[in-house]
């Protein structure tokens, strides 16, 4: 096997297809559960903006069929072992496959903040980020639950979106003076009372709950979420991470184990679909790149 690439999302795949079309072994193993598989649709991506995310991995699959050195496998990684530039990789059912490259492509997992109600409505009426979601909620009621510099950042591109915008700290509020008089001038008002939870209706945010007893009709959350490597492969590899634990590349995503790649959310860039895919291709080069060079 030339490589094996592990997640097979939107990063994976389309390092998968650059690495098909130069006729390379290639064998992708997925677990099937990518992160955005909470939301309906996937946007800002050129020619797919509003497609739902299962669609969009199911049209790469199908574009990837007619590539015969493409393997597609469902299923789980549990370990990888290198010996001697070589990586023998085991998955769950006791299978493994030997391999002389890594793709490291599964993305990340999101934390949610400890509300009662809020994991029914992820992805539904409860998002993260403004660019992928921001636009369908134009000129609703909505709220940024978080504080500090995160609020602040949310707040300004949201306030272009909707008038009708709270800032929820659920603690006591750490904007500095010139924060406070902007967000004042610009009339988002800022709330500190602790959340007893999100109310809804089916996956319809309708309000938010104190702990004192007030309430704040709302249609839409923006929440701050931590982000987490969704397993321990990295850390197993010995690939150097930086202070957020995300997988340092360099431009052609090759980490700083000799062999092993990482491509999409789990690098820390920004998380978009559309980088994820552009990273994917650039890793595929890469990897093609290197495969050449020691075969000639």
């Amino acid at each position: 096997m030339d490589v094996i690439i592990i997640g097979g999302g939107v990063s994976g795949l389309s390092a998968a297809m650059y690495l098909g079309r130069f006729r390379r072994q290639v064998l992708v193993v997925d677990g099937g559960k990518p992160a955005n598989r909470f939301t309906h649709a996937s946007h800002s991506f050129f020619t797919r903006d509003g497609i739902a995310p299962g669609e969009l991995l199911a049209i790469g699959r199908e574009q990837l069929a007619k590539y015969d050195t493409v393997e597609l496998k469902n299923g789980e990684v549990t370990s990888i072992v290198e010996d001697a530039g070589r990586f023998t990789v085991t998955l769950a059912d006791g299978s493994q496959y030997q391999t002389g490259k890594v793709l490291l492509a599964t993305g990340l997992k999101d934390g949610l903040p400890a509300i009662a109600g809020i994991e029914p409505l992820w992805g539904k009426s409860v998002f993260s980020c403004p660019f992928c979601d921001g636009w369908e909620h134009r000129d609703q009621p909505v709220v940024i639950v978080a504080n500090a510099e995160a609020a602040f950042h949310v707040a300004k591109l949201l306030r272009v979106l909707t008038a009708d915008l709270v800032i929820c700290t659920n603690e006591p509020a750490e904007f500095d003076a010139e924060q406070a008089a902007k967000l004042k001038e610009h009339g988002i008002r800022v709330i500190e009372t602790p959340i007893a939870r999100f109310d809804a209706e089916g996956e319809q945010l309708t309000q938010i709950v104190f702990k004192d007893g007030s309430v704040l009709p709302r249609t839409t959350a923006f929440i701050r979420t931590w982000l987490m490597q969704p397993n321990s492969l990295a850390e197993l590899l010995g690939c150097e991470t930086d202070e957020h634990d995300m997988i340092t590349i360099d431009s052609g995503g090759r980490t700083s184990v000799k062999g092993v790649y990482a491509a999409g959310d789990l690098t820390g860039q920004a998380r978009q679909v559309v980088n994820a895919t552009h990273q994917g291709a650039w890793a595929g080069i890469a990897i093609n790149n290197d495969l050449i060079a020691e075969q000639w």
